[in-house]
């Protein structure tokens, strides 16, 4: 694939997702609230003072720019009216998105690449479609009758609930499942969890446990690479499993 260089423009700098996706990427321009008491200054991994407003980006400094959103769901109108605008692919890295905000990034998907991606770890697109997958087409060349319960764990102040990634692997397991199954998810908070998802899956005497960890949050860092390739993508609405497909 083609080294093309992009100005990649993150939203939500100086949060716990921002911090993580500034180790391991190199971002052109940093974005915080205008309240923000960092606004104006220069903090480590960024070229320029952070700004309080995608507004305020040198548009002419700027050579094929993605947005990558690790804010929050309140922020999302001026996103998208930003990518609507200029025509700029959306990495939409942040959770707790409405259903009516989903829909409207959907139809933005008519004119932009987004990557929808409420973890951008490449071990749960692992967990998904290697582990989860596997154990699903077995059950439906079984037709053996199952349950299924997901159990996420994060940090206290997590503020969404479920998690993006829990409701992402309910929505997974409804799509390829032969069976009309109630999925309960069970979100559970403590100190310092970054993110563990378990799933069980319930058979009439047995169960199978299946968990993804994640250690650090570097590792969501690391996939906001996929940012390079979303920018050669046509206009639509990916998965991390999408673009992973593009990255082997």
């Amino acid at each position: 694939m083609t080294n093309i260089k992009n100005d990649l423009i993150l939203v939500g700098a100086t949060g716990r997702l921002g911090s993580s996706i500034l180790k391991s990427n190199s971002i052109s321009f940093g974005i915080c609230s205008s309240e923000n008491p960092l606004r104006g200054k220069k903090i480590d991994n960024l070229p320029y003072p952070l700004l309080g407003s995608l507004l305020e980006i040198p548009k002419d400094k700027l050579k094929n720019p993605v947005v990558i959103d690790a804010s929050y769901p309140e922020n999302l109108s001026n996103v998208y009216e930003f990518c609507l605008s200029n025509k700029t692919p959306l990495v939409l890295a942040s959770t707790g998105h409405s259903s009516e905000q989903i829909k409207n990034l959907k139809s933005l998907s008519k004119d932009v690449a987004i990557l929808h991606a409420p973890n951008l770890s490449r071990g749960i697109a692992f967990f998904k479609l290697k582990i989860l997958k596997t154990i699903i087409d077995d059950v439906n060349n079984s037709q053996t009758k199952i349950s299924v319960k997901i159990i996420e764990t994060h940090h206290k102040k997590k503020k969404d609930a479920p998690s993006g990634t829990a409701l992402e692997i309910k929505k997974f397991i409804e799509f390829h499942i032969d069976q009309n199954i109630n999925i309960n998810i069970e979100s559970l908070r403590d100190k310092s969890s970054v993110g563990r998802h378990e799933v069980i899956f319930g058979f009439d005497n047995e169960e199978i446990l299946v968990t993804h960890n994640a250690l650090s949050r570097d590792i969501f860092g690391e996939g906001a690479r996929l940012s390079h390739i979303l920018c050669q993508k046509k206009s639509g609405f990916y998965t991390v499993e999408d673009l992973l497909k593009e990255d082997n």
